[in-house]
């Protein structure tokens, strides 16, 4: 997977000013207003590992259910800045606050679209949703695609000249010609 780094011009947040533990602090009680429960933290912003769990408790198809998510931080990079006075930013490193700023964002309109389409929490986090072996089920698929080699190119057939001529006005209009395999080794 290729990194992604604050200069990106699609990459959103770079001037945040709000530091990850408010934007910890705000996920939780974003959460917890959408009736979500025993919200966990995994705080390890040295290793770049951090990702919330919380339940998700709803009733699908007549059956209650508990579906446990999992959203992971995703990682954005500052690059070097080789003559920077600063010595920390000599080195590539994440960038925690934007990251977790991309993680707030996820999770609030993730939170409020399921609400306000009145559609499934569980769909909307479909992919972070905790399977039987404990991984996301985002883990689970990724891993399954990896083993399949690429497949080779399929030839393309050339695309055909057609021309099209407008009846005339006041003439009946002509009816759809479809063209199939067999005309086209008759032409």
């Amino acid at each position: 997977m290729k990194k992604i780094y604050t200069d990106d011009p699609r990459v959103k947040y770079v001037t945040t000013k709000i530091s990850p533990e408010r934007t910890r602090d705000e996920i939780s009680e974003k959460l917890r207003a959408y009736d979500t429960y025993d919200i966990m933290w995994h705080w390890k912003p040295e290793a770049n590992d951090v990702y919330v769990q919380f339940v998700v408790e709803e009733v699908i198809d007549g059956i209650p259910v508990k579906v446990g998510i999992k959203v992971v931080m995703p990682t954005i990079w500052d690059k070097a800045v080789s003559r920077s006075p600063d010595p920390n930013r000599r080195v590539e490193q994440v960038n925690l606050s934007v990251s977790m700023r991309a993680m707030f964002w996820y999770i609030k309109a993730n939170m409020e679209n399921a609400y306000a389409m009145q559609s499934s929490r569980v769909a909307a986090f479909l992919p972070d949703t905790i399977q039987p072996n404990g991984k996301r089920m985002f883990d689970n698929i990724k891993g399954q695609l990896d083993k399949f080699a690429a497949l080779p190119d399929v030839p393309r057939e050339a695309p055909l000249d057609v021309e099209v001529i407008a009846p005339a006005a006041g003439t009946k209009k002509l009816e759809r010609i479809n063209i199939t395999a067999e005309s086209r080794q008759e032409a």
